[in-house]
């Protein structure tokens, strides 16, 4: 089944039972206690960026169109209750791109997640491609999530904390949660080396490290303050693996610490990031930010964010900052500008923007990103 067939069987699934849906199988009968929900957000906007490195010497400003404040997805998700507090669930996300309608994640159909499992009073158990510890741990402390700019511009994990072929279990208690999450083969997919969206590090059958991923996280997140901390190791493959983890013997590890206080609807975060990639010539470097959402008026909110990534013993360091206003105009839709201004030291040469193709500045240089557009959810 090719991605445009799915898509429309998928609708007219929801078409056919938009309140809630019934799966039969032999000798067994539907209930009410089963659903399925489409769901989804999609954003476009305009962007204008200096500072583009066009061949040796010669920089260049581009106008052009992507989504900035979230990558956009579509997803069915679906619950059965059977009995006992224990319910069966399912999650298919997809990524797409909305100004040509392409798929994201190296071309998967469900490349954002897709998991099935049980949930219950004793914790969420889940197997399939998903989010791992680390995304819950840092997502409650970064207004700018997977958007075009912010921590995504330092880190490309932050939008790509995914894996496949693996079991997470969940457990929460109040506002207390806690997880685990082991991944037999992270990323499968063969993709652009260019982007994080696909590794090409499948894993071995065999006892082995090879491109195994695990990752733990413990997080209070209660009505004034929250606190979480994380650990993800990613493991490597072999020389055909994206982002220089050629071999089991080489890792990718991130210790995440952050937290955050509200006064009044003011909402302020801090958050570290220690990371270890040994698949750099400097592979150690800490990412810290400061973070605050203020609501102006009740349909008028703005966020900034202030981030600094330096690498160990080398020159090359990064200095974000992000200010976005955002208009309410439901409680689904709302209109935004955003714009971050970035500059290199060293020979980093990171953009201020991560809307594909990356228009990366001249090495050690700054670039501005701003954008203007609309976002929706469903």
């Amino acid at each position: 089944m090719n991605y445009k067939t799915a898509l429309c069987a998928c609708a007219a699934l929801m078409s056919a039972a938009p309140a809630w849906a019934q799966i039969e199988d032999e000798g067994v009968a539907p209930t009410k206690a089963s659903t399925v929900t489409l769901y989804g957000l999609i954003d476009q906007g305009v962007e204008y960026v200096n500072n583009v490195a066009k061949g040796k010497n010669a920089t260049t400003n581009a106008y052009r169109t992507g989504d900035g404040t979230a990558t956009s997805y579509f997803g069915i998700r679906g619950s059965e209750n059977l009995g006992g507090g224990v319910e069966a669930i399912f999650d298919l996300q997809g990524g797409f791109m909305p100004g040509n309608g392409t798929s994201r994640q190296g071309g998967r159909l469900f490349g954002r997640q897709s998991y099935v499992g049980l949930d219950g009073k004793y914790g969420r158990l889940t197997f399939g491609r998903q989010y791992t510890m680390r995304f819950y741990a840092v997502s409650f402390i970064n207004p700018f999530g997977t958007g075009a700019q912010g921590l995504t511009t330092l880190d490309n994990g932050i939008a790509n904390a995914r894996a496949d072929s693996s079991v997470s279990y969940r457990y929460f208690l109040g506002n207390f949660e806690a997880g685990v999450n082991y991944s037999f083969g992270r990323d499968a997919v063969n993709g652009d080396p260019a982007t994080a969206a696909a590794a090409n590090c499948p894993g071995v059958a065999s006892p082995s490290n090879q491109c195994r991923e695990y990752s733990m996280m413990a997080k209070y997140e209660g009505h004034t303050w929250g606190l979480a901390s994380s650990y993800e190791r990613n493991y490597g493959g072999t020389s055909g693996t994206f982002g220089g983890l050629t071999s089991p013997k080489l890792t990718d590890s991130r210790f995440t610490l952050g937290g955050y206080f509200k006064i009044s609807q003011a909402k302020f975060g801090v958050g570290w990031i220690r990371r270890d990639d040994e698949g750099l010539k400097t592979p150690k470097s800490n990412l810290f930010w400061v973070t605050g959402t203020v609501p102006v008026t009740p349909y008028f909110y703005v966020d900034g964010m202030v981030a600094d990534l330096k690498y160990d013993h080398s020159p090359n360091k990064a200095l974000v900052l992000v200010l976005r206003g955002e208009y309410l105009l439901s409680k689904r839709t709302f209109l935004y500008l955003t714009g971050e201004h970035i500059h290199n030291d060293g020979n980093l040469a990171l953009s201020a923007t991560t809307i594909t193709p990356v228009p990366t500045p001249p090495a050690g240089g700054s670039q501005i990103s701003i954008i203007a557009g609309i976002r929706h959810t469903f």
